[in-house]
């Protein structure tokens, strides 16, 4: 099959969508991504074995026409510029099948697909709605002084991309989830049909870190407690962590924790707690780094953190950095978040703690710290894991299964319905 993927964002920039795009080229399929424009980026290239097609779709904005389009997508979800593009590149390209990358862009999807008769998949790669509601509570009041932040607020309230969320899981051809969770909160909350809802989730591609060449990134003399990620703001539960660190560094003088990752606001919020507990010698932040460098300061670990708090957002989904641990035979610690909880306690990968509590993160640091045997042993319980259940080679397996399902006849379109207002 002819496949065109629909990412709003400018592409190479996601890991999940690359190992797609790898899998269903092994299966023989041909696989197109249309994006965003990007700064010196061509139009048309090939990036691995997808080719990739940019459009400058944010200048459909400007101006007053721009304000009249920009209207019609907040009252549809469907976005007229994408939908032109997709009118020429269909025929063009001769695409058999329009994959939605999350929430924002399935309607527009849905819309080109009822045009030209064509399957849709909607790739959920998080709960949408539990997302905006989590990353909102974050915003500034300056945020509402532009005009295009306020008329989304008011406009597209959660409430309505709940609303959002159910006409697309219920009109898509195809659903994919990325834990057995998020399958079940579409199915018992949204009313997708189950037959329709594969799980493809967020497994780690073990030739990529078992081929990657690792560096001297520090540390040597030290314990080392590493998170690896986007400091996206407190959901990421990291405070606790910093909070126990007093407690662990008197039982494990050594103790250093390595946050890998970048984001200024949450960043500053957790160097102030640093500072307020004066354990500026036992904590570094790194900033961003490539992402070749991650598997160096995961081997460089001794421990290595998901320490997400309890929301509707982190309850449906998982986040790449556990299984890319496990694949390095490191012990985890995560907090008793449902997936985090699932998969560490069926691996016997770690040690789960309680989200938020300073503690309890205490207390597993100094026992796996303690006990080196039972700390190897979660390490080495982790990466069997991973070559048994939680490798890419699974989930891009899933995925194919996905379109042999749509090519086997369960992907023809229903006749057209009138254009949705969610």
């Amino acid at each position: 099959m002819r496949i065109c993927m629909l990412l709003n964002a400018v592409y190479p920039t996601d890991i999940r969508l690359a190992k797609e795009v790898e899998s269903l080229a092994a299966a023989g399929h041909a696989v197109y991504i249309l994006s965003e424009a990007g700064d010196g980026l061509p139009d048309r290239e090939k990036v691995g074995s997808a080719t990739v097609i940019r459009r400058p779709f944010q200048e459909a904005y400007a101006g007053f026409d721009g304000v009249a389009a920009g209207a019609r997508t907040l009252v549809t979800g469907v976005v007229d510029s994408w939908v032109d593009t997709l009118d020429e590149l269909v025929p063009t390209e001769g695409i058999d099948a329009l994959h939605a990358h999350d929430l924002p862009m399935v309607h527009t999807a849905l819309a080109a697909g009822e045009k030209h008769d064509l399957p849709v998949v909607a790739d959920l790669h998080e709960n949408w709605p539990e997302a905006v509601k989590q990353y909102r509570r974050n915003d500034s009041l300056s945020s509402f002084t532009k005009p295009r932040y306020f008329a989304q607020r008011l406009t597209r309230p959660v409430a309505r991309w709940k609303r959002i969320e159910r006409d697309a899981v219920q009109r898509a051809d195809r659903v994919i989830a990325v834990t057995d969770e998020a399958r079940d909160h579409y199915v018992d909350d949204c009313g997708a049909d189950e037959s329709k809802v594969d799980i493809v989730s967020n497994y780690v591609d073990l030739d990529t870190f078992d081929a990657a060449e690792l560096k001297d990134v520090g540390f040597e003399d030290d314990f080392v407690i590493s998170y690896v990620g986007t400091l996206g703001g407190p959901h990421r539960g990291l405070d606790a962590v910093v909070r126990a660190m007093p407690a662990v560094i008197e039982r494990v003088p050594n103790a250093h924790l390595v946050v890998v990752g970048n984001g200024k606001e949450y960043r500053q919020h957790l160097q102030s707690i640093v500072d307020e507990l004066d354990i500026a010698d036992h904590v570094t932040f790194t900033g961003r780094v490539p992402f070749d460098d991650v598997p160096s300061y995961i081997e460089a670990s001794d421990v290595c953190l998901v320490p997400h708090q309890s929301t509707g957002h982190t309850e449906t989904t998982v986040p790449h950095k556990l299984f890319q641990y496990m694949a390095m035979s490191r012990p985890v610690v995560v907090t008793d978040v449902a997936p985090l909880r699932r998969i560490v306690e069926e691996s016997e990968s770690g040690v789960v703690v309680r989200s938020g509590d300073p503690a309890g993160f205490a207390l597993a640091f100094v026992e796996l710290a303690q006990n080196e045997e039972r700390a190897r042993e979660f390490g080495e319980n982790g990466r069997k894991a991973v070559e048994d259940r939680y490798s890419w080679s699974h989930a891009g397996e899933a995925l194919c299964e996905c379109y042999r399902r749509i090519r086997g006849g369960n992907g023809s379109r229903r006749s057209k319905s009138e254009l949705s207002t969610v």
